[in-house]
């Protein structure tokens, strides 16, 4: 299984990075620590939502929100008996990890905040929603709406109105890097 919290920042900034270069290193075998206020089980539904200041950490990644659900795959390798806890112990491996409410993704150089986030294990796609804030150094990119596919690199920004002059088009706000930087500020000190 891929790092979820490490694909979502990857996947919220990467268009603030150079194309080829919107690759970053993710321990994805790292366990990954959830807790909040409370956790509700559902073994028929396969899922499991943490709620109340929930948190999930993986390596040096970080997912905050309201609340936080992992929906497994429902199935099983043999078929389950018909009783009422058929549902019991049925589940496989994850099919989406949602976030909702005040969401955060945060790594070491770069954030994501937006309302609610969805990643999808197979399809290897975050969608991030609601105000959408990404930022890496001094870059900024916003939105309503990212959709990133981690895999492939490929990504939209949506907004809520098209048109010049239009409020709330996707909008990004990029400073280069500059290999000068030391060298520039030294170049007013006497040698």
């Amino acid at each position: 299984m891929k790092s979820f919290i490490g694909m979502a920042a990857v996947a919220a900034c990467a268009a603030l990075a150079a194309p080829a270069a919107a690759q970053i290193a993710t321990n994805s075998k790292a366990p990954v620590d959830i807790v909040g206020d409370t956790l509700e089980t559902s073994n028929s539904g396969c899922t499991y939502t943490w709620t109340g200041n929930a948190e999930a950490l993986q390596d040096n990644a970080r997912l905050r929100a309201d609340q936080i659900r992992i929906i497994n795959h429902a199935g099983s390798t043999k078929p389950a008996k018909a009783t009422s806890s058929s549902g019991v112990g049925n589940c496989g491996d994850m099919d989406r990890i949602e976030a909702h409410g005040n969401v955060y993704i945060v790594k070491p150089d770069q954030r994501v905040h937006g309302n609610d986030a969805i990643y999808e294990a197979g399809s290897t796609t975050f969608t991030v929603t609601g105000d959408v804030v990404a930022v890496r150094g001094q870059s900024v990119l916003r939105g309503d709406k990212m959709v990133f596919n981690t895999d492939t690199g490929q990504g939209q920004v949506v907004g809520t109105s098209k048109g010049r002059g239009a409020k709330d088009r996707p909008r990004g706000v990029f400073y280069p890097k500059s290999s000068d930087d030391a060298s520039s500020s030294n170049s007013g000190k006497p040698k």
